[in-house]
């Protein structure tokens, strides 16, 4: 099936040539399925995987929307009348029993929305007070209300009964593995190869190779970070006071 998006197979292609390797004898990616290079040559994955986290970070900085990901259901369970106090928070982390763990590529959480679990209701948008002061004291009702992202968890007061919670957040895209890996940036190969040799070249004292891919590679990234930012300067966008109730209602 044809699809937009290019796979490790061309990024290192434009690598090898890059490295003067066009014929593959020294630097190669492990072929699909399998998780080494043949004996002799240099795993370039390690290399694209951090060009790659490179190119990420500079497009999740200007806002680029392809690291949101949305709809994720988790349960926070409700808080036991034993424990029902003010001074009590419940967490959801990277170490929380599945199936409720943070799923392993987010970064930062967006929005949250609550309902009953179990139940058909809509979601209702819950209040974020990252950056806000913090959870208010108060003790457990019915519904969760508000929020807090603070040591790497989701913090919440709790509720007398089980939630079920929507998260919306930003994350990373999956690691590079093999030859087979899609580049789930439209357009990146050129950005992504030449991040990739540069490293490798000043591995290998071609310090003046190095810079000129890393050079290439910034002026790519720009083209990237162009075209993500575009758009966005053409749509007037305003603010939303910090009083503002969405979603009591429905998910629009």
């Amino acid at each position: 099936m044809a699809t937009a998006y290019d796979t490790v197979a061309t990024v290192l292609t434009l690598a090898q040539a890059c490295l003067n390797d066009q014929a593959g004898a020294l630097f190669q990616v492990p072929a699909a399925g399998q998780s080494a290079t043949p004996p002799g040559t240099i795993n370039l994955i390690p290399h694209m995987n951090a060009a790659y986290r490179k190119v990420q970070r500079a497009l999740a900085n200007v806002g680029s929307d392809l690291f949101v990901d949305d709809d994720v259901l988790l349960v926070v369970a409700a808080v036991p009348a034993n424990l029902q106090d003010p001074s009590y928070q419940v967490s959801i982390t990277d170490s929380t029993p599945a199936p409720n763990q943070l799923p392993p590529n987010l970064l930062t959480p967006l929005k949250l929305w609550e309902r009953v679990n179990g139940s058909t209701d809509n979601f209702v948008e819950m209040i974020d007070m990252t950056d806000h002061g913090g959870l208010p004291s108060q003790i457990q009702g019915p519904i969760l209300e508000y929020w807090e992202w603070r040591d790497d968890a989701l913090n919440f007061i709790g509720a007398t009964q089980d939630t079920q919670i929507r998260v919306r957040f930003r994350g990373s895209l999956a690691r590079l593995s093999d030859v087979s890996s899609p580049i789930q940036i439209r357009d990146a190969v050129e950005a992504i190869a030449y991040f990739t040799a540069a490293p490798v070249a000043a591995s290998r004292g071609g310090v003046a190779a190095a810079k000129i891919w890393d050079d290439a590679g910034k002026e790519a990234l720009e083209d990237l970070v162009s075209r993500e930012t575009r758009p966005k300067q053409n749509s007037a966008r305003r603010r939303r006071p910090y009083s503002w109730r969405a979603g009591y209602g429905p998910i629009v």
